[in-house]
């Protein structure tokens, strides 16, 4: 089994770094966010500096400033965004053949997820630590504002942030492979990714605090594994006091996420490609 996943990861990875121009658009737009929506809109503007018992850091989950809140939220939303199009290798090898040649094959049917979920894995973890990098880096631009993590951050801080990206990523890869399994053409999977994405997306803590949303659209975000991931990655970023559930739950709640996906898309490959 491990050699069968090997070869589907490594032919996953080849269509990737091959094709330049899918690593320059899917940072491209992080990048963009970033740099446009990061450094024009921010909260401390907002309220005065010189009110009285108000400290910024407690609304942004213990980050100084909006720029270094969004920063760290966009790194969940990465995983996302990357983890989305996991499945859209499946309609290709459906429509030209490939994924019949898999279904002939001698090899357990839950190999053909899960190669493509270790791929989307490392797609949306390594993209998320450049735009990590890249954030950092607007410090040294004059005029920018960038990302300013805590003094006390330090490797198990880092192996903290890539461990929930990984558990986060792991989650939404097998829905959308799951997805993908299930459905026939290329159009009816992109309608079904742009109807999820900006749903999860606004509908969490990544962008915007749970405190700045009416108490229905609170209880929501706090149903989504997206909220748990940037939150738990503030928690390391910034050594935030008051996360929204403590970080071990978080992480607690992304592993089963993670699992019950994985265990989904493995029973929908068993069921749709005997």
């Amino acid at each position: 089994m491990l050699r069968e996943t090997w070869a589907l990861y490594v032919r996953e990875m080849k269509h990737w770094y091959r094709i330049k121009i899918q690593i320059f658009m899917a940072l491209i737009q992080p990048i963009v966010w970033l740099g446009l929506f990061g450094q024009s809109f921010n909260f401390t503007n907002l309220f005065p500096s010189d009110l009285p018992g108000f400290d910024i850091s407690q609304v942004l989950s213990g980050a100084p400033d909006y720029f270094s809140y969004l920063a760290t939220g966009m790194l969940a939303v990465i995983a996302l965004f990357t983890t989305m199009f996991a499945g859209m290798s499946l309609v290709w090898d459906r429509r030209f053949g490939f994924l019949t040649k898999l279904r002939v094959a001698p090899i357990p049917r839950g190999i053909v997820p899960v190669s493509r979920m270790n791929s989307a894995v490392t797609r949306a973890v390594v993209q998320a630590l450049i735009v990590l990098l890249i954030a950092l880096g607007f410090a040294y631009v004059p005029g920018l504002v960038g990302l300013t993590l805590s003094p006390d951050f330090g490797m198990l801080d880092l192996l903290g942030i890539i461990a929930v990206l990984t558990l986060l990523a792991i989650g939404f890869s097998c829905v959308f492979i799951s997805v993908a399994l299930a459905v026939e053409n290329q159009e009816t999977l992109f309608g079904l990714i742009n109807l999820l994405n900006l749903p999860v997306m606004f509908a969490s803590a990544a962008l915007f605090p749970l405190s700045f949303m009416p108490s229905w659209l609170q209880g929501v975000a706090k149903l989504n594994p997206l909220t748990w991931a940037a939150d738990a990655c503030r928690t390391f970023a910034f050594h935030n006091t008051a996360p929204i559930f403590p970080v071990w739950q978080e992480v607690l709640f992304l592993g089963i996420f993670a699992a019950v996906m994985v265990g989904i898309s493995v029973l929908v490959a068993r069921k749709l490609l005997d």
